[in-house]
């Protein structure tokens, strides 16, 4: 009985240094948390009317709501790559980038997060369908995939909004690939900033 107790702890023992080992001398990359900026929105003067109060939420289709920076592979595969991550999940990314950008533009006077409208203020749910980079059978560098797509309601009117940019990586490198996220996301607000302020001035004036 005690030799089988004994062997039953070395078991033990031995089991447990295999598996330390392996986390002790890991190859896997040190995790890097990259960081997605505001873009400055200019989109022209503001209306001497006031500025409407606006509220920003931002949902995502399924597969995408994860902090990962994500790679689609060939074969439709979605992955990531490892040891790099955004400082929180997209939605909540997307969301802070889109508030801060248009807060930047001037056109509006409180800029928040949230689903709820309260009396005149402006709201514009957005749904992101596409962040992540493709990847293609060669070595080449990927191309960065950005696309959001969602409603705005301009107190009186609603219009559909939309966005999309396509933006290569300048080389097969992880900073170079963040780099074409930021270049993708800046250029998908600028458009989308343009599309809210034209469609909704244009509803409401109609409208009025």
């Amino acid at each position: 009985m005690k030799t089988c107790s004994y062997l039953s702890m070395w078991l033990i023992w031995a089991a447990t240094l295999s598996g330390c080992g392996g986390m002790l001398t890991s190859d896997q990359p040190p995790e890097h948390v990259y960081w997605l900026e505001a873009t400055s929105l200019r989109l022209g003067e503001a209306s001497m009317n006031g500025l409407p109060d606006l509220i920003v939420a931002v949902d995502t289709v399924p597969g995408l709501d994860t902090d990962r920076i994500l790679v689609k592979e060939p074969g439709a595969r979605l992955n990531y790559y490892a040891g790099a991550r955004w400082p929180d999940h997209l939605p909540e990314v997307l969301t802070a980038t889109v508030r801060l950008s248009l807060e930047s533009s001037g056109r509006f006077g409180r800029v928040s997060s949230g689903t709820q409208i309260k009396g005149d203020e402006w709201l514009l749910e957005l749904e992101l369908r596409e962040f992540f980079a493709v990847a293609t059978a060669t070595d080449a560098p990927p191309r960065v995939h950005v696309h959001l797509a969602g409603h705005a309601n301009c107190g009186v009117a609603e219009a559909a909004v939309s966005a999309t940019a396509r933006t290569p990586a300048q080389e097969n490198s992880l900073s170079r690939i963040v780099a074409a996220f930021q270049s993708a996301t800046n250029e998908a607000l600028n458009s989308l900033g343009r599309q809210l302020v034209s469609s909704c001035s244009l509803k409401e004036a109609k409208s009025d």
